[in-house]
């Protein structure tokens, strides 16, 4: 696991990559998007579904596969309500994921894209290496389930993940984001390595 020191580092990143989609957001609503960072830290995989609500929370994800020298997953839930909230601003209209709303759906994808690419890019700005990254996919199910579904494609080599919990605030209105990513190959010990600023 990180020390605090290195845990610390982590959490700066997830700063700038928050400060990076905050920026995205608010131009994508055209209104203000502020985005705090509380903690970052490994957790044990196993640990996630009781960190973002329970196994049974129903959650709306954002899924994006990173490639190249820093490799895994990234993985974003937000709590249905808190989603449909944004879905919302966006489209400037009730939104929910039940009535299965072409727009909304189109939407949803967007404001995923635009969160995952964000912090898929400090990473790599902040690691000073590219990090390829693919399309992201989201679905809407409970956490348990999305979790075991991540770990199932992903089997990361480690039982760990790092684990980023954020604060989205937007129209007066206060949701919680969960940012986890899971290294695979050897990313982990690579980005330990450049943390320390042995990479």
């Amino acid at each position: 696991m990180l020390s605090e020191f290195e845990q610390d580092l982590l959490k700066e990143l997830g700063n700038i990559g928050s400060g990076h989609a905050a920026t995205a957001l608010s131009t994508l609503l055209a209104k203000p998007v502020n985005i705090t960072v509380s903690s970052a830290e490994m957790e044990p995989i196993t640990y996630l579904p009781e960190r973002v609500g329970g196994p049974e929370r129903h959650v709306a994800s954002v899924l994006l596969e990173l490639g190249g020298d820093i490799s895994g997953m990234i993985l974003i839930l937000f709590p249905v309500d808190d989603a449909e909230m944004m879905v919302s601003s966006l489209i400037g209209s009730g939104f929910t994921f039940q009535a299965a709303d072409e727009l909304g759906q189109s939407a949803w994808e967007e404001i995923g894209n635009i969160m995952s690419g964000a912090y898929a890019r400090a990473l790599g700005d902040w690691l000073n290496t590219p990090i390829p990254i693919h399309v992201p996919a989201t679905a809407v199910d409970m956490a348990g389930s999305i979790v075991e579904f991540v770990v199932t494609s992903v089997q990361p080599e480690e039982d760990a993940a790092l684990y980023i919990d954020t604060t989205f605030r937007i129209d007066g209105k206060v949701s919680a984001g969960h940012v986890l990513f899971l290294p695979t190959h050897g990313s982990l010990e690579r980005i330990k390595q450049r943390l320390m600023g042995h990479g």
